[in-house]
């Protein structure tokens, strides 16, 4: 298994042998004007320029779309994703997104899972947000509220993978990693906040929760350092590292990073 980060939540997942290019953002850097409601409101993002040559991130054999807000599948990737690619989707209502778009290998990720090429492909759910007014706040920017998480198995891997997705800690997660006991868990930890909504994707307590309840598991902390709405950067988790001897559990990449288990 190899997971190798590419920029924020964009990454590539070797798992199987099977190449997954999970959330393309493939936008120039600075294309994206500050976010309104951001404590950082003066940032354009991406921060960060694509690591990578743009063809050798699309060297993979299908995608992951955990959903499809900007900063997870946006124009560029819109353009440049061969249109017989096959991509994996939350619902049929971003399966009909896409295929609108041209796209015309559209996957349905389910509970129960679903196959490609031996791999084991489980859905999980995700809390977009805080509990009661998760709703308002995606409403007032007209974007969906529901995003998923995925769960990786296959038989020649050792490992479980568990793909956390645009969450906070709560009982989704709990469940997940209580369901399928996952060896390598990856959280989306900028802690992405918007002001009056509070943060909408984990931060340095939830990156807490996962590691108590998981304790024999590595996390990883993605999405990471290239967002406008952030508010916990790389810096400040590796010094979090360091204080509390974490680092045999906790992995911060850095852009273009491989991490091998």
């Amino acid at each position: 298994m190899k997971f190798q980060e590419i920029r924020s939540a964009t990454a590539i997942v070797t798992f199987g042998e099977v190449r997954f290019l999970v959330d393309p953002w493939l936008g120039d850097k600075g294309s994206i004007p500050p976010i309104p409601g951001s404590p950082n409101p003066e940032l354009r993002c991406p921060v960060s320029d694509l690591p990578l040559p743009l063809a050798e991130i699309l060297n993979v054999d299908a995608v992951i779309a955990t959903h499809l807000h900007f900063d997870h599948f946006d124009e560029r990737a819109m353009e440049v994703i061969p249109r017989d690619m096959p991509i994996f989707v939350q619902d049929a209502i971003d399966g009909e997104t896409l295929r609108a778009k041209g796209f015309t290998d559209i996957r349905i990720l389910k509970y129960a899972g679903v196959e490609f090429k031996g791999v084991q492909l489980i859905k999980t759910d995700c809390l977009h947000g805080q509990p009661g007014n998760i709703g308002l706040l995606y409403e007032t920017v007209n974007m969906r509220k529901s995003a998923c998480g995925v769960v990786m198995r296959h038989p020649a891997e050792a490992k479980t993978l568990y793909l956390a997705g645009d969450t906070i800690w709560c009982d989704y997660v709990k469940a997940a990693i209580d369901t399928f006991a996952p060896d390598v868990i990856v959280v989306n930890a900028a802690e992405a906040t918007i002001v009056g909504f509070g943060r909408i994707i984990m931060g340095l307590e939830d990156v807490q929760a996962v590691l108590d309840h998981a304790p024999r598991a590595v996390v990883i902390a993605s999405h990471m350092d290239n967002v406008g709405h952030e508010k916990l950067w790389r810096r400040d988790l590796r010094s979090y590292i360091r204080d509390h001897h974490l680092e045999t559990r906790l992995l911060v990449p850095e852009d273009g990073e491989v991490c091998r288990f």
